[in-house]
């Protein structure tokens, strides 16, 4: 993961952008006032987001059939599978 301030990124956006599609990688781009944005490819959020879809309709259909978790069984399943 790379970590570059604004104006880097101003100056080099097109390369930052094929970096991040071509590579899977992740950029952070700061500001001078403490402010950060993550720079992800579109792939790469589209495929979170349906993991989180399908993680979220999982979960609903356990609570549907009485599967239920107590809340450190919960943390513990999330951390073990988005911290990978």
């Amino acid at each position: 993961m790379q970590v570059v301030n604004y104006s880097h990124a101003r100056n080099n956006l097109k390369s930052l952008i094929d970096t991040v599609c071509d590579h899977d990688e992740e950029v952070i781009i700061t500001t001078k006032n403490d402010k950060a944005v993550r720079m992800i490819s579109l792939d790469a959020y589209n495929r979170t987001y349906r993991q989180i879809k399908q993680d979220v309709q999982e979960a609903l259909a356990q609570a549907e059939r009485g599967e239920l978790m107590d809340a450190d069984e919960v943390f513990g399943e999330v951390l073990s599978k988005y911290t990978e």
